[in-house]
């Protein structure tokens, strides 16, 4: 048996197809995470999700995904909050035949997945640095019941984008829309902050060494010794690709390669602790589920 966890997939459902059959994953014996933006801007988006739903549906508890920034933008523009960018190829899922189900799956999707027997826990975007683990699941799982109320996840969808507020304060209460936008922006949106912990939101396309020249720091540079405080976790993430998946603090596993963007996608192994790539371009098919 083996823990299999997947960086941000973004459509690219061959080099997906390509990596599963790589790896020989078999969800009667293996386990699957995935750290979210599932689609967004890359050529497959819908076989990309119909895989996933697929897998789901046979081993429904053995594959995982977690909520990404792009996923969080379907849902906003299929729900009619925001307007369709065409770089972001959502059209076909939009127009999907199966799209209430797409839905039901995403409103069900949480930020954070923690398993406690592997003492694993994966997220899009990483957690925040003042929080352990088990604040951050508390955190989550507020969201996890706006995103399953109809009233609340069209409040938030509707409101969703704003670059504040920038840092937690225990004035931000679990019913205040702020204190909804923060979470998420934490879990799908974060890469840097300043020493103070303030979220940095206008440096996205800076390496991590020149944020530095701007006080401003990843981070996972703050984070271990909050969040590994109680219990030795691994916590895996995506999102920043420019990372090229190297954050080089132990039991912090950054995983986004840029698959879309023509590098890699990346897999990582929990038991074996390697690394399995496949580059971008490849096409296979993954249409035999095993077993």
């Amino acid at each position: 048996m083996s823990t299999y966890i997947i960086g941000d997939l973004h459509g690219c459902y061959d080099e997906f197809s390509m990596l599963l059959h790589k790896i020989e994953f078999d969800g009667n014996r293996d386990e699957l995470f995935l750290t979210g933006d599932l689609i967004g801007r890359g050529p497959k988006p819908l076989e990309t999700l119909q895989l996933i739903l697929k897998q789901k549906q046979v081993y429904p508890d053995k594959i995982h995904c977690v909520l990404g920034n792009h996923d969080l933008n379907f849902l906003a523009v299929a729900l009619g909050y925001h307007s369709a960018r065409k770089k972001d190829n959502l059209d076909s899922v939009l127009q999907a035949k199966n799209l209430d189900d797409i839905l039901d799956f995403y409103f069900h999707t949480p930020l954070l997945h923690i398993d406690h027997l592997k003492k694993l826990a994966v997220s899009h975007a990483g957690v925040y640095p003042l929080w352990d683990l088990e604040e951050a699941q508390k955190h989550a799982d507020v969201l996890a019941d706006v995103f399953s109320s109809t009233i609340d996840r069209k409040i938030f969808l509707a409101n969703m984008y704003a670059d504040h507020p920038c840092a937690y304060s225990s004035e931000l209460k679990p019913d205040d829309l702020n204190y909804w936008r923060f979470v998420v922006n934490v879990f799908t949106r974060m890469r840097l902050c300043d020493k103070k912990y303030n979220l940095d939101y206008g440096h996205s396309d800076i390496s991590a060494k020149d944020a530095e020249k701007y006080k401003l720091y990843p981070w996972f540079k703050f984070n271990a010794p909050y969040l590994f405080r109680k219990t030795p976790f691994t916590l895996a993430f995506g999102h920043w690709a420019a990372l090229n998946a190297e954050c080089n603090v132990e039991q912090i596993i950054a995983l986004d390669t840029g698959c879309v963007w023509g590098n890699k996608l990346t897999c990582y192994c929990l038991e074996s602790k390697k690394r399995i790539s496949v580059k971008s371009g490849v096409k296979i098919e993954f249409s035999s589920i095993k077993g």
